[in-house]
């Protein structure tokens, strides 16, 4: 993984979130687990609720968008209690490798969003022999 100075500024970034959620605040949304594996990155995030229609992922110089909306179906009812989360969200990730774009692909199934980005050929490990 190669060191970037889009890295010192992803992470001041979130601990500048951190600061201004404070402890009572929700959490980023969607949730998003991240693992990286030979030849590729998944992503999973939890999205209940929302519709594939609403979800855009988009890729530009290894960094992945996540944006959609949740729409709210009782917009006439009046609430006394309202924690689930409504309206638009955000989510961006900076990866180390080259994504292969043309291979991207994504699935929600049960609330979870799965998306694989295969890494490019000439991010994955090269073996050389010696002669």
């Amino acid at each position: 993984m190669l060191y970037d100075l889009y890295d010192d500024f992803f992470r001041l970034n979130r601990e500048f979130e951190k600061l201004m959620r404070g402890t009572n605040a929700r959490k980023s949304f969607p949730e998003v687990n991240i693992y990286e594996g030979k030849d590729q990155y998944m992503v999973l995030a939890k999205i209940p609720g929302v519709d594939k229609k609403d979800i855009q992922i988009s890729i530009r110089d290894n960094s992945l968008k996540l944006t959609g909306e949740i729409k709210s179906k009782d917009n006439d009812k009046t609430y006394y209690l309202a924690e689930r989360i409504n309206g638009k969200f955000e989510r961006n990730f900076m990866f180390d490798e080259n994504i292969d774009a043309e291979k991207i692909s994504a699935e929600l199934k049960n609330g979870v969003l799965t998306i694989n980005l295969p890494k490019s050929e000439d991010a994955k490990p090269k073996v050389i022999t010696i002669a």
